[in-house]
């Protein structure tokens, strides 16, 4: 059972905007980072980039965007963001109009004097009163399977079913429960945009900076969480909001956070230009390929031939992200889930090869020795809590076109039971998921359990709950199934390679198709024609 083809079904990440990187634009946004080695010096250089001395611009309070005005409406005191640069037109998400003309500082005498507009005071008063993004504890407008806890330290995302946006995101910002954080951070773009919740945090950062440090810096923690998830999607938007809020901590003297957070986008930045990793293998020395025959297998361990599988494997392995995987179950494509379409690229590499290894053969014999020692390297894969390449392994060996021309020995066929066992389909892979749960790191699981996992539980499952919330019991569930990849890809192998065993295995690369192998295997043992 290969794991390639999935059935693309209704769309879970409805709101994952589409990859479109301007690389001058990037350059352009992130000009002013400045990277240096020397902690203190990214602090006092962005420092003074962000504070120009003696100027202050107030900020137009009556912007365009309904959400940029609830950003600006919250806090009158505001201080001023950068100048633009000569000759460019100024951007910001959260101050589209044109920056109003400076003028100097109002004294205390002026502030003082000054009467707001009663309409626009009360409608900030009210949207504070009501809003629950400015709570402090929203546990009132989320919805719970049982009462909810009293005491800020118990476990809280295993019991709540679910909510409005505006509460699981100011939830979030309150860190009760990590996982239910981390929920958020990975599954968000099911419920809300990314523009969008990165637009909710710094609202409620501006809301709780004078009053609950705690929140506000939060606020800032899950910001950055997002933003250092969203590799693959890294908008010129994105970029905008977290310029912007960059800007703000370090006029609030968050020097601390804001570095954090610039060293967040600049990594996201170079991430996306190298958005595709390709994993390959050449040996250090000079060895020719077509000096390694097929014969090679069978003077070499098993055991090292499975040791250098598994860390080619992993090296592969560990590049997916968790939001790959999310997007690869909606619909599997080399531009949002490249890592992972490598994986399932390399997994179907590795099992056509080892057919091919076997069907390539001419005499009888040959086959058998080939058989019997890709059967012992499966073994050694299993052991070594590489279920991704034994299962590529095994599906490669129980393939009718290879069985058919193949003899095995009662001991043999016992091994290949004992594996069949494990990797059986039935009871939904019951005994492969009690192998995957009692087996410590490192490890590499077998992708096409989780990849079934989610698609069932994303078609067969509501969005929302009955009463309109969003059901974050679903959310909560999708987050495990692709926990169990971040949890895999946690410890490594570190396995020093062999140079003669990459130079053989030669990345996978030579195989027959699928086609190819059943005329092989008719040719070596003709069907019986019926009169």
């Amino acid at each position: 059972m290969l794991m390639l083809r999935t059935t693309p079904g209704r769309m879970m990440d409805r709101y994952a905007p589409s990859f479109e990187i301007d690389e001058e634009f990037l350059k352009h946004s992130l000009a002013e980072v400045h990277h240096y080695q020397d902690h203190h010096d990214i602090k006092e250089s962005l420092y003074h980039t962000y504070h120009p001395a003696s100027r202050e611009i107030p900020r137009d309070p009556m912007t365009r965007d309904p959400m940029s005005r609830e950003l600006l409406s919250t806090r009158d005191s505001a201080p001023p963001p950068p100048a633009p640069r000569a000759g460019s037109e100024p951007r910001s998400m959260l101050s589209p109009r044109p920056v109003t003309p400076p003028r100097p500082p109002r004294t205390v005498a002026e502030t003082t004097a000054t009467t707001p507009d009663p309409n626009e005071t009360d409608c900030c008063a009210e949207l504070e009163r009501s809003g629950v993004l400015f709570q402090v504890d929203p546990a009132s407008e989320l919805v719970y399977s049982n009462a909810p806890p009293k005491d800020k330290g118990d476990s809280m995302h295993s019991n709540i079913k679910g909510g409005s946006v505006d509460a699981l995101i100011a939830e979030a910002t309150i860190y009760r429960d990590t996982e239910f954080v981390q929920t958020v951070v990975f599954t968000h773009s099911t419920f809300i945009t990314t523009d969008e919740i990165l637009k909710k945090c710094i609202l409620r950062y501006r809301h709780f900076a004078r009053s609950n440090e705690k929140i506000a810096e939060n606020c800032v923690k899950l910001f950055s969480d997002i933003l250092g998830n969203t590799w693959m999607y890294l908008t010129k938007p994105m970029i905008d909001l977290a310029n912007e809020f960059i800007q703000l901590l370090f006029e609030d003297k968050l020097t601390d956070q804001a570095v954090t957070l610039q060293s967040t986008l600049f990594s996201q930045f170079q991430y996306c230009k190298e958005h595709k990793c390709e994993v390959t293998y050449s040996p250090a020395t000079s060895i020719s390929s077509d000096n390694l025959s097929w014969t090679f297998l069978l003077k070499v361990k098993p055991r090292d031939v499975a040791l250098q599988m598994t860390q080619i494997d992993f090296e592969k392995f560990s590049k997916i992200k968790l939001c790959e995987i999310l997007t690869y179950v909606k619909v599997p494509s080399e531009t949002t889930s490249p890592n992972m379409c490598a994986f399932v690229t390399h997994f179907n590499s590795v099992s056509f090869w080892a057919s091919s290894l076997i069907l390539r053969r001419d005499s009888k014999d040959d086959r058998q020795r080939v058989y019997r020692r890709l059967l012992s390297v499966m073994e050694h894969l299993i052991k070594l809590n590489n279920f991704s390449s034994a299962f590529a392994l095994f599906a490669a060996l129980v393939k009718t076109a290879v069985k058919r021309v193949v003899s095995l020995s009662s001991k043999q066929e016992k091994k290949l039971d004992a594996s069949q066992t494990l990797m059986d389909s039935s009871e939904s892979y019951k005994s492969l998921r009690s192998a995957l749960k009692s087996a410590t790191p490192p490890l590499i699981a077998y992708l096409g359990l989780c990849v079934a996992d989610l698609t069932f539980l994303i078609h067969g499952n509501p969005d929302t709950l009955e009463s309109g919330e969003v059901n974050f019991t679903k959310r909560h569930l999708t987050y495990t199934f692709m926990n169990v990849v971040r949890t895999s890809q946690a410890v490594p192998y570190n396995i020093a390679p062999r140079d003669d065993i990459i130079c053989f295995l030669n990345n996978f690369n030579d195989h027959m198709t699928e086609e190819e192998m059943w005329q092989r295997s008719e040719q070596i043992k003709p069907r019986k024609r019926r009169n």
